[in-house]
């Protein structure tokens, strides 16, 4: 036979999403504007869900989602509006969410945790990245007290990247806290 000497025709494996890219290239660059979150996930590949298809997140309003399927993992963006109430305040979060299914949480972790550049501060079941975004750049927290919580976004300049894990999942959301 000829084709014995010809190397076997391998499809080009399916490569995973990268969460952190992902959410830098639609959630990051948005900068908490919904209608822009969502061209950006079109020009991602990302496909608009139905109402229904978009998870339940307590205390989260005006919710979209977008999903996008290879055959390596599933990955969804989701927007919406969450709520805290602390003490008399309420503070809102325009969120944006990446997650994928599978992810090797780990890596994930150990990338997240050298992208950031400082460490996370582990509360709620979560590992979370604060900050002021200032003029000169980062000013991370080490304190997520409510009363910490609620100074930072006062400022308008908070800014919070969360990372969750769920079964064989990764969710990466980048949160903008503010008092209205």
């Amino acid at each position: 036979h000829a084709d014995e000497d010809q190397p076997a025709q391998v499809a080009p494996a399916q490569e995973r999403a990268d969460l952190i890219a992902v959410l830098n290239r639609v959630c990051v660059a948005a900068g908490g504007d919904r209608a822009r979150a969502a061209e950006l996930a079109a020009a991602d590949g990302f496909s608009p869900t139905p109402a229904e298809a978009v998870p339940f997140v307590r205390n989260t309003s005006e919710r979209a989602g977008f999903i996008r399927s290879t055959g390596a993992d599933m990955t969804y963006v989701m927007l919406g509006k969450m709520t805290r109430r602390l003490g008399r305040e309420t503070v809102t979060m325009d969120m944006c969410a990446v997650s994928s299914r599978p992810t090797d949480h780990r890596a994930l972790v150990s990338r997240l945790r050298e992208v950031m550049g400082f460490a996370a501060i582990r509360g709620g079941g979560f590992d979370a990245y604060v900050w002021l975004q200032t003029p000169e750049g980062r000013a991370p927290s080490r304190d997520l007290s409510d009363q910490q919580f609620l100074h930072m976004a006062r400022t308008g300049q908070m800014r919070m990247v969360a990372l969750d894990r769920s079964g064989s999942g990764s969710t990466l959301a980048y949160l903008l806290p503010r008092v209205d």
